[in-house]
């Protein structure tokens, strides 16, 4: 892209995020769940990129990249965007019909559409894992300590940092002073080795329960492909997970406005692949 063309695109990409409001108050403006309306010129938003409900009917990404467009123009007014319990983004008229859907159906559940810091939307779940108030406890088992993380060549695959302030994918880690937080709530790994859900200023929602007594371990947390969240200490030991595996594809941890923390996935439809 040319520089001028370039420009022309950031001030037009930094006006939509001005002017058109984001979804309902349930989420953050970079996640649509189940549940979740996409009014009239709503958006999903993050730095480079935009989701816009067009008050066209037409459903736009505008990024950096190839974009993305549904092709609905002028054929209803007023519509809207929600995400099915099948992992379906639809499309609605003002009465409720059916304008367009994406292709690929999941399970029954409740999903999330990402707007990635790469610029492209993604679909993932159903939810496979939720921290959630009250406040409980995780659980580690005997084996779970006893795994070895480390093998030859396999350090780098811990190593790519978070990218995005709420959300934690496949292959991405928190480390040392990293966190995820959304409005109010913190998700972080403690210097004892403990994940802990937090709610400004300092009440504790959830915990993973483990945690070394004594000199810190230097912990991080990890996301891998099979939809664990694990607590591995400075010596490559998983100390916890947060389930059993489930089935191998690309997984999300999202830290949302309503206090939960939720593992959606594997992703089952990409605008980038679309």
């Amino acid at each position: 892209m040319a520089p001028a063309k370039t420009l022309l695109f950031c001030a037009l990409l930094s006006l939509l995020v001005l002017i058109l409001p984001s979804p309902s108050a349930a989420n953050e403006a970079n996640i649509l769940r189940t549940g979740d309306v996409l009014l009239a010129n709503g958006q999903l938003s993050v730095p480079g990129a935009a989701l816009v409900m067009q008050d066209d009917c037409n459903l736009v990404l505008y990024n950096e990249g190839s974009g993305f467009i549904s092709g609905t123009s002028g054929r209803a007014t007023n519509c809207t965007l929600t995400l099915s319990e099948l992992g379906q983004l639809i499309i609605k008229n003002s009465t409720g019909g059916i304008i367009w859907y994406s292709p690929v159906t999941g399970k029954l559940g409740s999903y999330a559409a990402i707007l990635r810091p790469d610029g492209q939307v993604s679909i993932y779940g159903p939810s496979y894992w939720t921290a959630v108030a009250p406040h409980t406890t995780g659980t580690t088992t005997s084996a779970a300590r006893n795994i070895k993380a480390k093998a030859a060549g396999f350090d780098q695959l811990w190593s790519t940092p978070q990218s995005a302030p709420n959300l934690l994918f496949s292959s991405q880690v928190l480390l040392g002073d990293n966190k995820l937080e959304s409005r109010d709530y913190t998700f972080a790994v403690t210097e004892s080795c403990n994940l802990a859900l937090t709610k400004a200023p300092k009440d504790l929602l959830w915990e993973s329960g483990v945690g070394y007594k004594g000199r810190p371990q230097h912990c991080f947390a990890r996301l891998n492909y099979f939809g664990q969240l694990s607590i591995v200490d400075d010596l490559y030991t998983v100390v916890w997970n947060s389930s059993p595996e489930g089935v191998e594809g690309e997984y999300v941890l999202a830290v949302q406005i309503d206090g939960q923390a939720t593992i959606y996935g594997p992703k089952i439809w990409s605008t980038g692949s679309s």
